[in-house]
Order: C-alpha cells, then sequence, then structure tokens
C-alpha cells in the first residue's frame, strides 16, 4: 500500500497538531502529550480512581498503582478439550490462563459520563477523522489492568492489525484506530504498548516472524493519548515493573464497520446531553447515521391520493 498524505482537516489546522496528523501517517503511531491533548491530568486521576474500584469490584482484590493486586487471582477454570488446550500451550497462553497478569474492564461509556467526555477529546477525534476521511464512529471504550509478567504475549508480543477482520487488500483509509490513553506513565520495563512503525502501509493483518525484532516501545507520560491506524502492527511488552500500567483504549471504526460494542443501541439521548459536546458525542455514537434502521419505517411510504372535491 503506497504511502498518501491526507488533506489537513479545519480542526487539525484549528488544534494546531499537524505534526502529530503527519506523523500518524508516516509512522503509523503518533504520542500526543497531555498539554497538547488538554483533557487535564484531574480528570486523569478521576478515572484512575474509578479504575481501580471497579476493578476490586470485579475480582475482589484491591489494587493499587504501586503494587498491582493485593491478593493472588486466577481465571475461572476454562472448560476446554485436550486439542484446545494443546493450541493454547502451543500459542503460548497457558501461563497466562493460571496466572493472570491482565484483564480488561469493559463498556466504560455506560458507567460515567467522564469515559463518555474522554470519548470526544478534540485531538483524539480529529486524528481518528484524519485517518477515517471524517468517518469516524466509537466501536468501544476499554481499560486494560495490567500488572508484573507478560500475559502469555511471550517473544512474538502479540503483534497484530486490529482492522485484520476487515478483508484485504487495505486502502490508505483506516477501517478502525486506538486512542489508549496512558492513566500511568507507559515505560519499556512497565509493559508499553509494543508496535513496529511504518507497518499500516504493508497491508498485512500479522508480521512475519523475522518483523518481530523491528518493534519498539511506544513510551509516554501519564495523560499522554497514543493514536494509530488500524493497520498498524502493534502489541505489548511484558512488565517487569511492580505496581499496574492502566491504558484507556477508546477504539473508533469507520462508520462503514460495525461496532464492538453495540454503542448506538445503547446509548440514551440523556447520556449524550451531559457530556461536554453533546453535538460530536451523539455523531461518534452513530446516533445520527441512517443505517441500521431503528424505526419500523423509516422511508415515506405513498398513500392513495384524495381528491381536493372529495367531502
Amino acid at each position: 500500500m503506497a504511502k498518501t498524505q491526507l488533506d489537513l482537516s479545519p480542526e487539525i489546522k484549528e488544534l494546531g497538531i499537524e505534526e502529530y496528523a503527519r506523523e500518524l501517517e508516516s509512522n503509523g503511531l503518533t504520542i500526543v502529550p497531555p498539554e497538547v491533548n488538554e483533557f487535564g491530568l484531574e480528570r486523569i486521576d478521576q478515572i484512575v480512581e474509578i479504575i481501580l474500584e471497579r476493578a476490586e469490584a470485579m475480582t475482589g482484590s484491591k489494587f493499587t498503582l504501586g503494587d498491582g493486586p493485593l491478593d493472588e487471582l486466577e481465571f475461572p477454570k476454562p472448560k476446554l478439550s485436550p486439542e484446545q488446550m494443546k493450541q493454547i500451550e502451543a500459542l503460548g497462553f497457558k501461563e497466562a490462563l493460571l496466572n493472570p497478569t491482565q484483564f480488561l474492564i469493559q463498556k466504560l461509556t455506560q458507567i460515567d459520563r467522564i469515559f463518555r467526555d474522554l470519548a470526544i477529546n478534540p485531538v483524539s477525534v480529529a486524528l481518528q477523522n484524519h485517518m477515517m476521511a471524517g468517518q469516524t464512529r466509537l466501536s468501544s471504550v476499554n481499560c486494560f489492568v495490567k500488572w508484573q509478567g507478560d500475559f502469555g504475549y511471550g517473544p512474538g508480543l502479540g503483534l497484530h492489525a486490529d482492522q485484520a477482520a476487515t478483508p484485504l487488500p487495505w486502502g490508505p483509509v483506516a477501517h478502525s484506530g486506538n486512542s489508549t490513553w496512558c492513566l500511568t506513565d507507559y515505560t519499556l520495563d512497565g509493559g508499553a504498548l509494543a508496535y513496529v512503525p511504518g507497518t499500516h502501509t504493508e497491508g498485512k493483518p500479522t508480521p512475519p516472524p523475522d518483523r518481530i525484532k523491528d518493534a519498539i516501545p511506544a513510551e509516554a507520560p501519564k495523560g499522554s493519548v497514543i493514536v494509530w491506524h488500524g493497520a498498524t502492527w502493534h502489541g505489548s511488552f511484558p512488565r517487569k515493573d511492580k505496581g499496574l500500567r492502566l491504558g484507556l483504549a477508546v477504539y473508533h471504526r469507520h462508520a462503514a464497520n460495525l461496532p464492538q460494542e453495540d454503542v448506538p443501541g445503547q446509548t440514551t439521548e440523556a447520556m449524550v446531553a451531559e457530556t461536554d459536546n453533546p453535538e460530536v458525542y451523539r455523531v461518534l455514537a452513530g446516533l445520527t447515521d441512517k443505517f441500521p434502521y431503528r424505526e419500523t419505517q423509516s422511508e415515506v411510504v405513498p398513500h392513495v391520493k384524495t381528491s381536493a372535491a372529495a367531502g
């Protein structure tokens, strides 16, 4: 897939984020620091508090940023056939099943308004629209809670392209995109996102084994947002440090693709109205889209003509 320089939208220019848009085009990923995305570290701290409370409610264990879970955790025993277990072992995920070091908190826009406000951050939305020709929509909003270990990713780092479910060939317009907010610092030993620069132009769902060595960490301070193209190969480095790495993934889709969550069906007008920008949230949630139909009959139906002289 040839590299294509896209037109910069008025929003990109007004926000002064041209360099990040161009880096996204050339590199497949860009990191926007807190002083540029302007979401605010106070609100990031509010989100962290909610995530830690939610993690305890879901697992039964208290979590701290410095220590991770304070209790030993395990996943429910999976009902797998011997053949399925062999496949899991071959992929290197058996250890992750027995000794979890990561889990996902899902559907956060349903939990608190602050996650909906995060989803419509102007910088993030402008960069996603830049990749998707102005047609970005929300797909899901989830948080990765990660502590010491590698979650079974192994030497392959779990590298993949998010839009792998979309049939090939891919063009320059992204089918999906990710805006992951660093709720904690992202460092190599802290288990940062791994990615291979420029691979969004290669048009392949997964890397060949000889390209894994090209992966580098996306290191960023707390409050940054890491934005990447759905075709960029990415995964995660193992976390060697104690404590937690929290990453809140605002996953976007092109309007032509299905969402991971039923965002349009589960978004109420009350949820929209209380956001920082209801107009933008309504569009991102897909509530202004014609499809799928939300009414029994959305198209106009003709009726028997009534004579003007009748009656």
